[in-house]
């Protein structure tokens, strides 16, 4: 196992112990005598499936990038964000939009818990990870201005400006041809604002100052914008087993993608681009690149 597969499988072990332990702790596990399961069992079900975390574990290395040393502070933070992407994987799934029935391998939220349950347990998710970079036991371990700002990057990126608005427009978008422009557009929205925000997040709680977390904050959108584009050549050329999920999802719902629009040699050659640009911007950080560079090589060298 390499450095950086031990820093993720550390980091996700860290992520998912603190977001069970939270949620065993809170109201949501309660249920009724007529209910089979609890709010916090279809939580919960998603927020922990199977999966990399690469979310969470980018806002760790931003921070530690920086001289950040003290990972348990970071957790509730980095699974505030684990819990957003679990929301939007909920909702991308219902019959509504993608109308999915395999997650990461796994019966989607939806097809286990019924839609209407499915739909809840995503706004709980959303919400709750507000709750989580706000509370006093977590928050009061930073300047109150860093929390503010964490709040403000956090929010932007999955409200209407952001993820939000990017899954508006891709389900908008179902069965019409766009320019690669605009679908880059809807990329840097729904996939690649989230991961911005994550390292951006790790920028601002480790202390750095304006210049750098924007610079964090673009490294993780083309890290995001080249994530996207993998995504998009996966789904294409991969198995149900490689993906986790329905095989050919995007040509089914007749979705435009990057690669659907300008072809996979030129997506290949778009997707090195974007890393370059990521690394430009890693590098004007002055952060220690550290696993960095291995990061981006080992999200990018899935299609290989």
């Amino acid at each position: 196992m390499s450095r950086l597969e031990n820093s993720i499988e550390k980091n996700k072990k860290l992520i998912d112990g603190f977001i069970s332990d939270y949620f065993n702790e809170s109201g949501c596990y309660k249920k009724f005598r007529h209910n089979k399961f609890s709010l916090s069992d279809a939580m919960l079900y998603t927020a922990l499936m199977p999966g990399k975390r690469i979310r969470p574990v980018m806002l760790m290395l931003a921070a530690e990038s920086l001289g950040f040393r003290d990972s348990a502070k970071l957790v509730p933070f980095a699974a505030s964000i684990e819990l957003i992407h679990s929301y939007s994987l909920i909702h991308d799934d219902l019959p509504s939009m993608d109308n999915d029935s395999i997650r990461r391998g796994k019966p989607t939220n939806h097809i286990v818990f019924g839609e209407a349950t499915a739909i809840l347990a995503g706004d709980a998710l959303l919400a709750e990870a507000f709750v989580m970079v706000s509370n006093k036991e977590y928050a009061g371990e930073f300047d109150s201005g860093k929390i503010v700002e964490v709040i403000n990057e956090l929010s932007r990126a999955s409200g209407g400006g952001g993820l939000v608005e990017g899954q508006f427009h891709d389900v908008n978008s179902f069965g019409e041809t766009l320019s690669i422009e605009r679908i880059e557009y809807i990329n840097e929205k729904k996939t690649a604002s989230l991961l911005g925000a994550a390292c951006a997040m790790g920028a601002i709680l480790s202390g750095a100052g304006e210049s750098a977390v924007a610079d964090f904050r673009n490294f993780g959108k083309y890290i995001g914008l080249a994530f996207q584009s993998v995504d998009d050549v996966l789904g294409m050329v991969g198995s149900k087993e490689m993906l986790g999920k329905t095989a050919g999802i995007d040509a089914i719902n007749n979705k435009p993608t990057v690669a659907g629009s300008i072809g996979l040699e030129k997506t290949a050659a778009l997707i090195k681009e974007y890393n370059e640009k990521a690394m430009l911007h890693l590098n004007k950080t002055g952060a220690e690149t550290g696993l960095f560079p291995e990061l981006v090589a080992y999200l990018t060298d899935r299609i290989n």
